[in-house]
């Protein structure tokens, strides 16, 4: 196995400007969408807007990765295969894709992520990426630090697992739900979130087994206490979730896990893949954003509390019980202190829950919604905030990071010579020249050079940081200089080292070797496991003749041809489960239950079937 001592924080971003943010904030890496065929149809980019921001994460050493990862059909895939030479003309630095049909195209030498849309779960599953030459492979979310383990050990290329954000409730990949109910397809970007919706839970004579509520709704994942766990297994590639997530959300979150892995790095030997250091002026907290409560989500076994049946909107962070309320208000104690208006409130009660907005604090009483407003709070409902108004206000400065220099004055026989080298593994450095005979040398030398090291090093303005604050003067003699010609040494000097940066990083990607798709050795026993339905999520002939080279003759196309009837058939494979969740496992407590059961709303049923043995459950469309 490959030793990888590189450990990458990867961010998205719905656009340019969060990805700007994200790598601010710490980010080593940001993934975003293209103009199409990125599973977020809502957070599509240009590929010129791209460009630029491949420019700017390059300066210190971040990747942009592109997601390509819906499935194509047969009239898609020539155009995704020419943006793929677009993209790599931009400066990406990777692809992730799901859709296999496109190894089959014509595309660009550029590095491929094979999606959490493959549905890697298991070991046989992560060897077949390994061998298509996948650099990167995004794990299942439900996989425990014993599978993550067991999958390091079995490849080549790097591991990468989500490790905060919204939890899709199927395993990725494998949910058809929101295509069964109205056509839109999570596997092509466009999914309607059927799972964030109310349902009655119902027995097989159709009564009730338990009130109606959001069953397949689940709490956001926060690893953040198993952070050194994740590493010391092999984990490489840190995935915050979130591409349709705002600026601020990106930006706390990016900074929160950038301090908390700096922590742990350098203890195990470990360095993270970009350079420079980042600076927030807010303290990071993830509660303080949009949250439905958190998980680690079976990173230790299979666990329950991973429910938010409640809501499936955020509920921030727990500020305690509210005991006394009265028309629009409630009281709590010091509240002038804890509350600002706008703050976002939402009351979880026995019976209701609802949400409301500070409109006024005086004392210990807090007045929610407007005066001509009839809110009234359950007493002792959970009271959470979802906006921190006051929090808000803290994240708006921009981050700043600065990767360190050194700045000298030395000299040769005939010339003065400055130089700004980089203080990280690139060494880079650039030098301006004076010759000695087309300035006077300055007669105080060292109030001269004093004038000239306090100039050189100030650097605030650019993104660097000299790391005494102050240049080294090593000449014997020195300039004289008006502070002016200082300052355009200086500029100068920091766009030079910008441009050999990004010339050297240019020629990086471009000396990649040539990516070998399904080699002339692979051995089609990897693919056995294969599903030859439409689970294989096969919508174009390439992707099918694709998988008839590596042995599995599939003979469904997936469900969004339009030709797939999903009523009766499995949409969706879960980790979840409700019975675990509400109390009545079957593994613990042999229940009396009339099975199966369903789900239900006004528009949908769904039929339940519990897989003990993988803790899990199947959902039929009925």
């Amino acid at each position: 196995m490959q030793v990888d001592n590189k450990v990458e924080l990867l961010s998205p971003a719905r656009d340019c400007n969060v990805a700007r943010t994200a790598i601010l904030a710490g980010a080593d890496a940001v993934y975003i969408g293209a103009s199409q065929f990125g599973a977020r149809s809502a957070a599509a980019n240009q590929e010129s807007d791209i460009a630029e921001l491949c420019s700017f994460a390059h300066l210190w050493g971040a990747k942009v990765y592109v997601a390509l990862n819906t499935i194509l059909n047969d009239a898609e895939l020539e155009s995704a295969a020419r943006m793929t030479y677009r993209l790599k003309d931009a400066g990406v630095d990777a692809l992730i894709v799901q859709d296999m049909g496109l190894l089959k195209c014509d595309i660009a030498n550029i590095a491929l992520h094979a999606s959490t849309q493959c549905n890697i779960a298991s070991v046989e599953k992560a060897k077949l990426m390994d061998a298509l030459g996948f650099e990167t492979i995004v794990l299942a979310r439900e996989l425990s630090l014993e599978e993550i383990s067991a999958i390091k050990n079995q490849v080549n290329a790097r591991i990468e697992c989500f490790v905060h954000g919204a939890l899709c409730v199927s395993y990725s990949g494998c949910c058809y739900l929101s295509q069964a109910i109205g056509g839109r397809s999570g596997n092509r970007g466009e999914c309607a979130q059927p799972c964030r919706m109310k349902y009655a839970l119902l027995d097989a004579d159709m009564q009730q087994v338990s009130p109606p509520a959001h069953y397949l709704s689940l709490r956001d994942m926060n690893r953040s206490k198993s952070l050194a766990q994740m590493l010391d297994v092999g984990v490489r590639s840190f995935k915050i979730e979130g591409r349709l997530k705002d600026e601020s959300y990106v930006k706390n979150i990016t900074a929160f896990y950038r301090r908390e892995l700096d922590k742990l790095l350098s203890t195990r030997g470990l360095e993270r893949q970009s350079f420079g250091e980042s600076f927030v002026k807010f303290i990071p907290e993830p509660k303080k954003t949009f949250n439905r409560g958190f998980t680690e989500y079976h990173l230790h076994g299979t666990q329950s509390s991973c429910e938010s049946f409640a809501t499936p909107k955020s509920r921030g962070e727990l500020l305690g019980i509210v005991e006394k309320t009265f028309r629009n208000g409630f009281f709590f104690r010091d509240a002038w202190r804890v509350f600002s208006n706008a703050d976002g409130l939402f009351f979880e009660g026995a019976h209701d829950s609802i949400g409301a907005s500070v409109s006024g604090v005086d004392g210990d009483r807090v007045w929610v919604g407007q005066p001509s407003d009839d809110i009234y709070i359950e007493q002792n409902s959970k009271l959470w905030r979802n906006f921190d108004a006051k929090f808000e206000r803290e994240l708006k400065p921009e981050p700043t990071r600065k990767m360190k220099v050194s700045c000298t004055l030395g000299e040769d026989e005939n010339s003065w010579i400055f130089t700004m080298k980089l203080c990280d593994a690139r060494a880079l450095a650039e030098r301006r020249q004076l010759l000695k005979s087309d300035f006077q040398q300055a007669q105080n030398r060292d109030i001269a050079a004093d004038k000239i090291a306090e100039s050189l090093g100030k650097l605030g303005a650019t993104n660097f940081e000299c790391v005494s604050g102050r240049a080294k003067i090593l000449s014997q003699s020195v300039p004289y200089l008006k502070a002016s010609a200082v300052n355009e040494i200086r500029r100068g000097l920091a766009e030079g080292l910008e441009s050999a940066i990004l010339k050297q990083d240019c020629a990086v990607r471009d000396s990649r070797s040539k990516r070998e798709i399904l080699p002339s050795n692979f051995d089609t026993s990897l693919a056995s496991g294969l599903p030859q339905d439409y689970n294989a999520n096969v919508l174009n002939k390439k992707a099918q003749l694709f998988y008839k080279l590596m042995g599995v003759e599939v003979g469904e196309y997936s469900p969004e041809n339009g030709r797939v009837d999903l009523h009766g058939k499995r949409v969706m494979t879960t980790k979840h489960c409700i019975l675990r969740e509400l109390g009545m496992c079957k593994r613990k407590n042999p229940q009396t239950l009339k099975e199966p059961l369903y789900l239900q709303n006004e528009e949908t049923t769904l039929k339940l079937s519990f897989d003990c043995a993988r803790c899990g459950m199947e959902i039929f469309f009925q």
